[in-house]
């Protein structure tokens, strides 16, 4: 019997998965600030993420390609990255691996496959593409990176055990390209998701707001939970806080 996936939502759209013998981390933010944003709660202790084999790296917004928490990783992971961006790693001296949409790697036997997102582009890496990521594995798990929704995501129905959702933004704010709360609730039940765990939401925030105007911190998730209550009733929730831990075993 395989084991287990051990998932731990790090922050921000930071996931460590544990599957298959080996250990991904999701488009590493591990620092405590970025520009004028703060990380919420207590720094990513990065001796206890350990040895990583893979990142995967879904585009190159700061938040999500940031380069000194590749650099500051543990072991020789191999970074999948989308067209356009595997230069600038390997010039960080790391090993890299582009993918684009609908390509395929494997990695110790679990199949990777990159899956078309929709989202901006950043100007410093304008050529760089957008994915997501889906990991073949026993759960199956959909790292969704940054998107918005289109008709192209029908095509992981039945294929997504785990997904891995962005419900919100840095800040405040709600931003274009970015799911949202009721689009990640729709998307998980189109794409017939057992377990949801949503992203990208209450990590990153300006600083000293939070003493004034904390309550947006919290609102996605509270807005998600009630739109898959409505709109992704078959879905299984999980919300976790920056470092907790959920198990997810294989479905039959």
């Amino acid at each position: 019997m395989p084991e287990p996936l051990r998932l731990t939502w790090v922050g921000h759209s930071t996931v460590l998965l544990e599957l298959g013998g080996l250990r991904f981390l999701t488009d590493p933010f591990l620092r405590d600030r970025l520009g004028p944003l703060r990380r919420r709660g207590r720094s990513v202790d990065i001796d206890a993420i350990g040895r990583v084999d893979a990142v995967l790296l879904s585009h190159a917004h700061p938040d999500h390609f940031d380069r000194r928490s590749l650099a500051g990783l543990d072991g020789d992971p191999l970074v999948i990255v989308p067209p356009g961006l595997g230069r600038a790693v390997k010039r960080m001296g790391l090993r890299a691996r582009e993918l684009a949409a609908d390509e395929r790697t494997e990695i110790g036997g679990l199949g990777i496959t990159a899956v078309p997102a929709h989202h901006g582009r950043w100007p410093r890496y304008p050529s760089a593409g957008v994915v997501g990521y889906l990991v073949e594995g026993a759960p199956s798990v959909y790292f969704a990176g940054d998107t918005s929704a289109f008709a192209g995501l029908r095509a992981l129905a039945g294929r997504v055990d785990v997904a891995l959702l962005p419900i919100g933004s840095w800040g405040p704010h709600s931003a274009p390209w970015h799911l949202g709360p009721r689009g990640a609730a729709r998307l998980a039940d189109m794409i017939g998701a057992r377990v949801v765990v949503p992203i990208h939401w209450g990590t990153l925030y300006p600083a000293g707001l939070a003493r004034v105007w904390g309550g947006p911190q919290e609102r996605p998730a509270v807005r998600f939970r009630t739109a898959c209550s409505s709109l992704a009733p078959a879905t299984e929730l999980r919300v976790l806080a920056p470092g907790e831990t959920t198990i997810v075993g294989a479905f039959g």
